[in-house]
Protein backbone atom coordinates (compact mmCIF):
# COMPACT_ATOMS: atom_id res chain seq x y z
CA UNK A 1 0.00 0.00 0.00
CA UNK A 2 1.19 3.53 -0.77
CA UNK A 3 1.33 6.24 1.91
CA UNK A 4 -1.70 7.85 0.23
CA UNK A 5 -3.76 4.66 0.35
CA UNK A 6 -2.81 4.06 4.02
CA UNK A 7 -3.92 7.59 4.85
CA UNK A 8 -7.20 7.08 2.98
CA UNK A 9 -7.79 3.79 4.82
CA UNK A 10 -7.40 5.44 8.25
CA UNK A 11 -9.63 8.36 7.23
CA UNK A 12 -12.34 5.96 6.02
CA UNK A 13 -12.22 3.95 9.28
CA UNK A 14 -12.44 7.16 11.39
CA UNK A 15 -15.41 8.40 9.35
CA UNK A 16 -17.19 5.05 9.58
CA UNK A 17 -16.70 4.93 13.36
CA UNK A 18 -18.23 8.40 13.68
CA UNK A 19 -21.16 7.57 11.40
CA UNK A 20 -21.89 4.34 13.23
CA UNK A 21 -21.48 5.32 16.88
CA UNK A 22 -21.73 9.10 17.29
CA UNK A 23 -25.47 9.01 18.10
CA UNK A 24 -25.56 5.42 19.29
CA UNK A 25 -26.67 5.14 22.93
CA UNK A 26 -25.01 1.75 23.47
CA UNK A 27 -21.80 2.36 21.53
CA UNK A 28 -18.85 0.17 22.56
CA UNK A 29 -16.48 1.55 25.18
CA UNK A 30 -13.38 3.20 23.73
CA UNK A 31 -14.58 3.79 20.18
CA UNK A 32 -13.63 7.48 20.32
CA UNK A 33 -10.10 6.59 21.43
CA UNK A 34 -9.78 4.30 18.39
CA UNK A 35 -11.23 7.02 16.15
CA UNK A 36 -8.72 9.57 17.45
CA UNK A 37 -5.85 7.20 16.59
CA UNK A 38 -7.16 6.68 13.04
CA UNK A 39 -7.57 10.45 12.49
CA UNK A 40 -3.99 10.94 13.63
CA UNK A 41 -2.68 8.18 11.35
CA UNK A 42 -4.61 9.74 8.47
CA UNK A 43 -2.93 13.08 9.14
CA UNK A 44 -6.28 14.80 9.76
CA UNK A 45 -5.00 16.52 12.88
CA UNK A 46 -7.87 18.93 13.47
CA UNK A 47 -10.31 16.01 13.64
CA UNK A 48 -7.88 14.10 15.88
CA UNK A 49 -7.74 17.15 18.19
CA UNK A 50 -11.55 17.55 18.27
CA UNK A 51 -11.98 13.88 19.14
CA UNK A 52 -9.26 13.98 21.80
CA UNK A 53 -10.87 17.07 23.36
CA UNK A 54 -14.25 15.31 23.46
CA UNK A 55 -12.59 12.31 25.17
CA UNK A 56 -10.91 14.62 27.71
CA UNK A 57 -14.19 16.38 28.51
CA UNK A 58 -15.92 13.05 29.05
CA UNK A 59 -13.09 11.87 31.34
CA UNK A 60 -13.34 15.07 33.39
CA UNK A 61 -17.13 14.63 33.66
CA UNK A 62 -16.52 11.10 35.02
CA UNK A 63 -13.84 12.47 37.40
CA UNK A 64 -11.24 10.30 35.66
CA UNK A 65 -8.55 12.96 35.97
CA UNK A 66 -5.66 10.59 35.29
CA UNK A 67 -7.12 9.68 31.89
CA UNK A 68 -8.10 13.29 31.28
CA UNK A 69 -4.53 14.44 31.81
CA UNK A 70 -3.22 11.87 29.32
CA UNK A 71 -5.63 13.08 26.63
CA UNK A 72 -4.99 16.74 27.38
CA UNK A 73 -1.27 16.16 26.83
CA UNK A 74 -2.15 14.34 23.60
CA UNK A 75 -4.11 17.40 22.40
CA UNK A 76 -1.26 19.77 23.23
CA UNK A 77 1.15 17.54 21.26
CA UNK A 78 -1.23 17.44 18.28
CA UNK A 79 -1.56 21.23 18.29
CA UNK A 80 2.07 21.42 17.20
CA UNK A 81 1.08 19.60 13.99
CA UNK A 82 -1.32 22.27 12.70
CA UNK A 83 -0.86 25.85 11.51
CA UNK A 84 -0.57 28.54 14.20
CA UNK A 85 -3.66 30.40 12.98
CA UNK A 86 -5.75 27.21 13.39
CA UNK A 87 -4.65 26.56 16.99
CA UNK A 88 -6.43 29.30 18.95
CA UNK A 89 -9.87 27.76 19.61
CA UNK A 90 -8.37 24.34 20.36
CA UNK A 91 -5.61 25.80 22.54
CA UNK A 92 -8.15 27.62 24.72
CA UNK A 93 -10.17 24.45 25.33
CA UNK A 94 -7.05 22.34 25.91
CA UNK A 95 -5.58 24.82 28.43
CA UNK A 96 -8.90 25.10 30.28
CA UNK A 97 -9.08 21.31 30.55
CA UNK A 98 -5.42 21.04 31.61
CA UNK A 99 -6.08 23.66 34.28
CA UNK A 100 -9.09 21.72 35.61
CA UNK A 101 -7.10 18.48 35.76
CA UNK A 102 -4.08 20.04 37.49
CA UNK A 103 -6.23 21.97 39.96
CA UNK A 104 -8.04 18.78 40.95
CA UNK A 105 -4.66 17.12 41.51
CA UNK A 106 -3.33 20.00 43.62
CA UNK A 107 -0.61 20.83 41.08
CA UNK A 108 -1.16 24.56 41.27
CA UNK A 109 2.19 25.77 39.95
CA UNK A 110 1.76 23.80 36.70
CA UNK A 111 -1.86 24.93 36.60
CA UNK A 112 -0.75 28.55 36.82
CA UNK A 113 1.43 28.13 33.72
CA UNK A 114 -1.51 26.71 31.73
CA UNK A 115 -3.77 29.55 32.94
CA UNK A 116 -1.17 32.05 31.72
CA UNK A 117 -0.92 30.23 28.38
CA UNK A 118 -4.73 30.38 28.16
CA UNK A 119 -4.59 34.14 28.82
CA UNK A 120 -2.08 34.69 26.01
CA UNK A 121 -4.21 32.64 23.59
CA UNK A 122 -7.36 34.55 24.58
CA UNK A 123 -5.67 37.93 24.11
CA UNK A 124 -4.30 36.90 20.70
CA UNK A 125 -7.76 35.90 19.52
CA UNK A 126 -9.51 38.91 21.11
CA UNK A 127 -11.84 36.64 23.12
CA UNK A 128 -12.88 38.69 26.16
CA UNK A 129 -14.80 35.92 27.91
CA UNK A 130 -11.87 33.52 27.56
CA UNK A 131 -9.55 36.27 28.83
CA UNK A 132 -11.71 36.74 31.93
CA UNK A 133 -11.82 32.98 32.51
CA UNK A 134 -8.03 32.78 32.18
CA UNK A 135 -7.60 35.58 34.72
CA UNK A 136 -10.00 33.69 37.00
CA UNK A 137 -7.82 30.59 36.65
CA UNK A 138 -4.65 32.58 37.34
CA UNK A 139 -6.21 34.07 40.47
CA UNK A 140 -7.33 30.65 41.75
CA UNK A 141 -3.88 29.14 41.26
CA UNK A 142 -2.13 32.11 42.87
CA UNK A 143 -4.48 31.89 45.86
CA UNK A 144 -3.66 28.22 46.33
CA UNK A 145 0.04 29.07 46.11
CA UNK A 146 -0.37 31.70 48.82
CA UNK A 147 0.29 34.59 46.40
CA UNK A 148 -2.65 36.55 47.76
CA UNK A 149 -1.81 40.06 46.50
CA UNK A 150 -1.32 38.78 42.94
CA UNK A 151 -4.44 36.60 43.21
CA UNK A 152 -6.54 39.58 44.29
CA UNK A 153 -5.30 41.66 41.33
CA UNK A 154 -6.04 38.87 38.81
CA UNK A 155 -9.51 38.20 40.20
CA UNK A 156 -10.40 41.90 40.28
CA UNK A 157 -9.36 42.11 36.61
CA UNK A 158 -11.55 39.09 35.81
CA UNK A 159 -14.49 40.64 37.66
CA UNK A 160 -14.06 43.97 35.85
CA UNK A 161 -13.91 42.34 32.41
CA UNK A 162 -16.98 40.23 33.17
CA UNK A 163 -18.89 43.28 34.46
CA UNK A 164 -17.92 45.37 31.42
CA UNK A 165 -19.22 42.73 28.99
CA UNK A 166 -22.33 41.78 31.03
CA UNK A 167 -21.03 38.26 31.73
CA UNK A 168 -23.03 38.04 34.96
CA UNK A 169 -22.38 34.36 35.67
CA UNK A 170 -18.63 34.82 35.27
CA UNK A 171 -18.72 38.00 37.38
CA UNK A 172 -20.43 36.06 40.19
CA UNK A 173 -17.76 33.34 39.97
CA UNK A 174 -15.00 35.97 40.19
CA UNK A 175 -16.70 37.40 43.28
CA UNK A 176 -16.74 33.93 44.88
CA UNK A 177 -13.01 33.42 44.43
CA UNK A 178 -12.18 37.01 45.37
CA UNK A 179 -14.10 36.45 48.61
CA UNK A 180 -11.91 33.42 49.36
CA UNK A 181 -8.82 35.61 48.95
CA UNK A 182 -10.29 38.27 51.24
CA UNK A 183 -11.06 35.59 53.80
CA UNK A 184 -7.43 34.40 53.75
CA UNK A 185 -6.35 38.02 54.17
CA UNK A 186 -8.58 38.35 57.24
CA UNK A 187 -10.93 40.78 55.44
CA UNK A 188 -14.07 38.90 56.45
CA UNK A 189 -16.62 41.70 55.96
CA UNK A 190 -15.42 42.28 52.38
CA UNK A 191 -15.59 38.53 51.77
CA UNK A 192 -19.21 38.39 52.95
CA UNK A 193 -20.13 41.38 50.77
CA UNK A 194 -18.72 39.68 47.65
CA UNK A 195 -20.43 36.41 48.53
CA UNK A 196 -23.80 38.05 49.10
CA UNK A 197 -23.66 39.62 45.62
CA UNK A 198 -22.68 36.25 44.11
CA UNK A 199 -25.50 34.56 46.04
CA UNK A 200 -28.08 36.98 44.66
CA UNK A 201 -26.85 36.35 41.11
CA UNK A 202 -27.07 32.55 41.39
CA UNK A 203 -30.44 32.66 43.16
CA UNK A 204 -31.88 34.76 40.34
CA UNK A 205 -30.46 32.30 37.78
CA UNK A 206 -31.65 29.30 39.84
CA UNK A 207 -28.16 27.77 39.47
CA UNK A 208 -28.20 25.36 42.41
CA UNK A 209 -24.70 23.97 41.96
CA UNK A 210 -23.03 27.38 41.94
CA UNK A 211 -25.32 28.56 44.73
CA UNK A 212 -24.11 25.61 46.82
CA UNK A 213 -20.50 26.75 46.34
CA UNK A 214 -21.37 30.29 47.46
CA UNK A 215 -23.28 29.05 50.52
CA UNK A 216 -20.29 26.84 51.38
CA UNK A 217 -17.97 29.86 51.24
CA UNK A 218 -20.33 31.91 53.43
CA UNK A 219 -20.22 29.03 55.92
CA UNK A 220 -16.40 29.15 55.77
CA UNK A 221 -16.36 32.82 56.76
CA UNK A 222 -18.73 32.25 59.69
CA UNK A 223 -16.65 29.26 60.84
CA UNK A 224 -13.46 31.33 60.85
CA UNK A 225 -15.30 34.02 62.82
CA UNK A 226 -16.35 31.44 65.41
CA UNK A 227 -20.09 31.57 64.54
CA UNK A 228 -20.35 27.79 64.36
CA UNK A 229 -24.13 27.45 64.34
CA UNK A 230 -24.44 29.88 61.42
CA UNK A 231 -21.67 27.99 59.59
CA UNK A 232 -23.47 24.69 60.24
CA UNK A 233 -26.73 26.10 58.82
CA UNK A 234 -25.08 27.30 55.61
CA UNK A 235 -23.16 24.05 55.16
CA UNK A 236 -26.31 21.95 55.59
CA UNK A 237 -28.18 24.09 53.05
CA UNK A 238 -25.30 23.65 50.59
CA UNK A 239 -25.14 19.90 51.28
CA UNK A 240 -28.83 19.47 50.42
CA UNK A 241 -28.22 21.26 47.11
CA UNK A 242 -25.17 19.08 46.35
CA UNK A 243 -27.13 15.91 47.17
CA UNK A 244 -29.94 17.05 44.90
CA UNK A 245 -27.43 17.38 42.06
CA UNK A 246 -25.67 14.09 42.99
CA UNK A 247 -22.33 15.93 43.21
CA UNK A 248 -20.09 13.50 45.10
CA UNK A 249 -17.11 15.86 45.30
CA UNK A 250 -19.32 18.66 46.63
CA UNK A 251 -20.79 16.34 49.26
CA UNK A 252 -17.30 15.19 50.31
CA UNK A 253 -16.08 18.76 50.72
CA UNK A 254 -19.08 19.69 52.83
CA UNK A 255 -18.86 16.61 55.05
CA UNK A 256 -15.28 17.60 55.93
CA UNK A 257 -16.40 21.15 56.70
CA UNK A 258 -19.32 19.89 58.79
CA UNK A 259 -16.87 17.68 60.67
CA UNK A 260 -14.79 20.74 61.59
CA UNK A 261 -17.86 22.65 62.79
CA UNK A 262 -19.02 19.68 64.86
CA UNK A 263 -15.53 19.45 66.34
CA UNK A 264 -15.68 23.13 67.25
CA UNK A 265 -19.01 22.42 68.95
CA UNK A 266 -17.35 19.64 71.02
CA UNK A 267 -19.19 16.90 69.13
CA UNK A 268 -16.08 14.89 68.27
CA UNK A 269 -17.84 11.56 67.72
CA UNK A 270 -20.30 13.09 65.24
CA UNK A 271 -17.41 14.92 63.59
CA UNK A 272 -15.52 11.66 63.09
CA UNK A 273 -18.52 10.03 61.39
CA UNK A 274 -18.82 12.98 58.99
CA UNK A 275 -15.09 13.02 58.17
CA UNK A 276 -15.01 9.27 57.54
CA UNK A 277 -18.02 9.60 55.20
CA UNK A 278 -16.10 12.29 53.33
CA UNK A 279 -13.04 10.04 53.03
CA UNK A 280 -15.16 7.22 51.63
CA UNK A 281 -16.66 9.52 49.00
CA UNK A 282 -13.22 10.82 48.02
CA UNK A 283 -11.82 7.30 47.72
CA UNK A 284 -14.80 6.39 45.53
CA UNK A 285 -14.01 9.17 43.05
CA UNK A 286 -10.21 8.81 43.43
CA UNK A 287 -9.80 12.37 44.71
CA UNK A 288 -6.22 12.17 46.04
CA UNK A 289 -5.98 15.80 47.17
CA UNK A 290 -9.36 15.48 48.87
CA UNK A 291 -8.31 12.28 50.63
CA UNK A 292 -5.34 14.15 52.09
CA UNK A 293 -7.77 16.79 53.34
CA UNK A 294 -10.02 14.15 54.94
CA UNK A 295 -7.07 12.46 56.65
CA UNK A 296 -6.06 15.87 58.03
CA UNK A 297 -9.54 16.43 59.44
CA UNK A 298 -9.62 12.90 60.92
CA UNK A 299 -6.22 13.56 62.49
CA UNK A 300 -7.54 16.74 64.15
CA UNK A 301 -10.53 14.83 65.51
CA UNK A 302 -8.31 12.02 66.84
CA UNK A 303 -6.20 14.63 68.63
CA UNK A 304 -9.29 16.10 70.28
CA UNK A 305 -10.31 12.60 71.38
CA UNK A 306 -6.87 12.10 72.91
CA UNK A 307 -5.99 9.36 70.43
CA UNK A 308 -2.65 10.91 69.50
CA UNK A 309 -1.01 7.85 67.93
CA UNK A 310 -3.95 7.53 65.52
CA UNK A 311 -3.78 11.27 64.87
CA UNK A 312 -0.11 10.89 63.94
CA UNK A 313 -0.94 8.05 61.51
CA UNK A 314 -3.68 10.12 59.85
CA UNK A 315 -1.38 13.10 59.39
CA UNK A 316 1.38 10.85 58.01
CA UNK A 317 -1.07 9.51 55.44
CA UNK A 318 -2.10 13.07 54.55
CA UNK A 319 1.57 14.01 54.04
CA UNK A 320 2.19 10.96 51.82
CA UNK A 321 -0.75 11.92 49.59
CA UNK A 322 0.34 15.57 49.40
CA UNK A 323 3.82 14.39 48.43
CA UNK A 324 2.29 12.10 45.79
CA UNK A 325 0.49 15.04 44.17
CA UNK A 326 3.56 17.31 44.51
CA UNK A 327 1.54 19.88 46.44
CA UNK A 328 4.09 21.96 48.42
CA UNK A 329 1.48 23.97 50.31
CA UNK A 330 -0.31 20.79 51.34
CA UNK A 331 2.98 19.23 52.43
CA UNK A 332 3.70 22.26 54.63
CA UNK A 333 0.29 22.00 56.31
CA UNK A 334 0.71 18.26 56.86
CA UNK A 335 4.18 18.76 58.40
CA UNK A 336 2.78 21.33 60.83
CA UNK A 337 0.04 18.91 61.87
CA UNK A 338 2.63 16.17 62.32
CA UNK A 339 4.57 18.54 64.59
CA UNK A 340 1.41 19.19 66.61
CA UNK A 341 0.81 15.44 66.97
CA UNK A 342 4.42 14.88 68.08
CA UNK A 343 4.01 17.67 70.63
CA UNK A 344 0.93 15.97 72.05
CA UNK A 345 2.98 12.76 72.37
CA UNK A 346 5.71 14.80 74.17
CA UNK A 347 8.15 14.04 71.36
CA UNK A 348 9.59 17.56 71.39
CA UNK A 349 12.63 16.91 69.19
CA UNK A 350 10.43 15.26 66.56
CA UNK A 351 8.00 18.17 66.75
CA UNK A 352 10.83 20.66 66.21
CA UNK A 353 12.07 18.67 63.22
CA UNK A 354 8.61 18.63 61.62
CA UNK A 355 8.17 22.38 62.15
CA UNK A 356 11.63 23.12 60.70
CA UNK A 357 10.81 21.01 57.63
CA UNK A 358 7.50 22.86 57.26
CA UNK A 359 9.34 26.19 57.48
CA UNK A 360 11.88 25.12 54.87
CA UNK A 361 9.10 23.87 52.54
CA UNK A 362 7.12 27.10 52.92
CA UNK A 363 10.18 29.26 52.24
CA UNK A 364 11.05 27.25 49.14
CA UNK A 365 7.48 27.75 47.91
CA UNK A 366 7.34 31.40 49.03
CA UNK A 367 4.19 30.56 51.01
CA UNK A 368 3.91 33.46 53.46
CA UNK A 369 1.04 31.95 55.43
CA UNK A 370 2.91 28.65 55.76
CA UNK A 371 6.05 30.48 56.92
CA UNK A 372 4.06 32.38 59.56
CA UNK A 373 2.36 29.22 60.86
CA UNK A 374 5.64 27.30 61.13
CA UNK A 375 7.33 30.20 62.92
CA UNK A 376 4.43 30.48 65.37
CA UNK A 377 4.64 26.78 66.19
CA UNK A 378 8.42 26.93 66.65
CA UNK A 379 7.99 29.94 68.93
CA UNK A 380 5.40 28.07 71.00
CA UNK A 381 7.75 25.08 71.24
CA UNK A 382 10.64 27.26 72.41
CA UNK A 383 8.36 28.94 74.95
CA UNK A 384 7.24 25.56 76.34
CA UNK A 385 10.92 24.70 76.86
CA UNK A 386 11.66 28.08 78.56
CA UNK A 387 13.77 29.20 75.59
CA UNK A 388 12.31 32.70 75.70
CA UNK A 389 14.81 34.50 73.50
CA UNK A 390 14.33 31.98 70.67
CA UNK A 391 10.55 32.12 71.13
CA UNK A 392 10.53 35.92 70.81
CA UNK A 393 12.70 35.78 67.67
CA UNK A 394 10.32 33.33 65.96
CA UNK A 395 7.16 35.17 67.05
CA UNK A 396 8.45 38.58 65.96
CA UNK A 397 9.29 37.22 62.51
CA UNK A 398 5.82 35.67 62.28
CA UNK A 399 4.24 38.95 63.45
CA UNK A 400 5.87 40.88 60.60
CA UNK A 401 4.33 38.47 58.10
CA UNK A 402 0.88 38.54 59.72
CA UNK A 403 0.90 42.34 59.73
CA UNK A 404 1.99 42.48 56.07
CA UNK A 405 -0.91 40.14 55.20
CA UNK A 406 -3.31 42.19 57.35
CA UNK A 407 -4.18 39.15 59.50
CA UNK A 408 -5.60 41.20 62.37
CA UNK A 409 -6.64 38.39 64.73
CA UNK A 410 -3.45 36.36 64.29
CA UNK A 411 -1.28 39.47 64.72
CA UNK A 412 -3.14 40.40 67.92
CA UNK A 413 -2.65 36.90 69.35
CA UNK A 414 1.08 37.07 68.59
CA UNK A 415 1.42 40.46 70.28
CA UNK A 416 -0.21 39.07 73.42
CA UNK A 417 2.25 36.16 73.48
CA UNK A 418 5.22 38.47 72.92
CA UNK A 419 4.10 40.88 75.65
CA UNK A 420 3.49 38.03 78.10
CA UNK A 421 6.97 36.54 77.62
CA UNK A 422 8.65 39.97 77.57
CA UNK A 423 6.92 40.88 80.86
CA UNK A 424 7.99 37.59 82.46
CA UNK A 425 11.58 38.24 81.44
Amino acid sequence: MTDESISAFHRRVAEELGARYRDEEHAPEGWREIQAWHWEQAGVYTSAIETALAITEMRVARLDFGGARHWTERVLTLLERIAVEERHPYELRACALALAVLEFGGQYREGLEYARRMLRAAQRSGNTEAEARALLGIGRMQRELGQLVQAEAALQSARSLASRDDLSDLEAEARLHLAKVHQLQGRHLEALQELQLAREEHESDDDKLKLARVLTSIGDVYRVLGSYQEAFTFYMHALRLEQGRSSLIGQAILKDKLALVLLNQNKASDALVSAEESLQLRQRIQDIVGQARSYTVIGAIMSRLGRHEQAMESHKRAYELQELTQNPRGQCIALIHLGDAAQALRQHSSAAAYYERALMQARLDRDQIGIARALERLGDLHDAQDQRSQALTRWNEALQIRESLRHVDEAAALRRRIQSVAAAS
